[in-house]
């Protein structure tokens, strides 16, 4: 679920990801005035031991002011299980942490927020290197609760939300670097997801991450792939029924016309 920092800005979602080169790819759609962010680490997500930082927005305890939720990834030689804390905005700026901490695996990679459950609030979703995507539920309160596994893909390297059926239910879209594609689940509206279709990505073996916005401004959620290499991403645009059509004109990458995902 996207989150409102201020009257006049527009709603954004952040999800941040460690590798080698920091990548921030915007997906902003300047007609509805909304935007999508996945940012890609770089020295600014790191955590005081090294360790790299997983982030998303939303507003967990409904006071209107956009919170945070977060997940460290332990630095250096420490193997040991990933926790998420969460941190309520304040008027004025600034955070303060919660109570809240939930083992989230040795190995996370990408968090996305959403009412995933359909009861009006924001919700979590943490997918691992190991494919799995754990579910988080939240109670309004700025508590979050796991809900167990609800997907499943070969190796979760990026994640993105958005209503790509067009049924005002958030659904996902997973970077499955193991598999070489983009894995599409449909949102049940309670918490639930099903898989639906998938596409190849461009190379294998090259790490994609996506963001989710209307790119054409049809009113249906496009994709946008990128990897670490700045100068190329490939749109995939929605077809509202969970499926997506490459648009190489809206594409920049070195042969758009070699490239078929389906």
């Amino acid at each position: 679920m996207a989150a409102r920092f201020s009257g006049a800005s527009p709603m954004i979602h952040v999800s941040c990801t460690s590798v080698a080169m920091g990548i921030f790819v915007i997906a902003a759609i300047a007609a509805s005035g909304h935007a999508q962010a996945t940012a890609v680490g770089d020295e600014a997500n790191k955590s005081d031991d090294g360790g790299s930082v997983l982030i998303a927005t939303a507003d967990f305890n409904g006071d209107g002011i956009a919170d945070l939720a977060q997940v460290t990834l332990p630095g250096g030689d420490d193997k040991g299980p990933s926790t998420l804390t969460v941190l309520l905005g304040q008027y004025g700026g600034g955070y303060v942490a919660t109570s809240v901490r939930v083992a989230v695996g040795n190995d996370p990679r990408s968090i996305a927020a959403g009412d995933f459950n359909g009861d009006g609030k924001p919700d979590l979703l943490v997918a691992d290197a190991g494919g799995s995507v754990i579910e988080l539920l939240g109670d309004g309160s700025g508590n979050l609760v796991s809900a167990g596994k609800v997907a499943q893909v070969g190796s979760a390297v990026s994640m993105t939300v958005g209503d790509f059926n067009h049924d005002g239910i958030p659904d996902l879209a997973i970077s499955d670097v193991r598999s070489n594609a983009v894995m599409v689940f449909m949102g049940a509206g309670n918490g639930e997801f099903r898989p639906v279709w998938s596409f190849a990505l461009p190379m294998r073996g090259v790490v994609y991450y996506l963001a989710a916005a209307d790119f054409n401004g049809d009113g249906l959620a496009d994709l946008a792939i990128s990897s670490d290499d700045e100068s190329s991403f490939v749109v995939m645009l929605g077809n509202g029924n969970g499926t997506f059509t490459y648009a190489p004109a809206l594409s920049h990458i070195p042969d758009p016309n070699s490239y078929c995902p389906a």
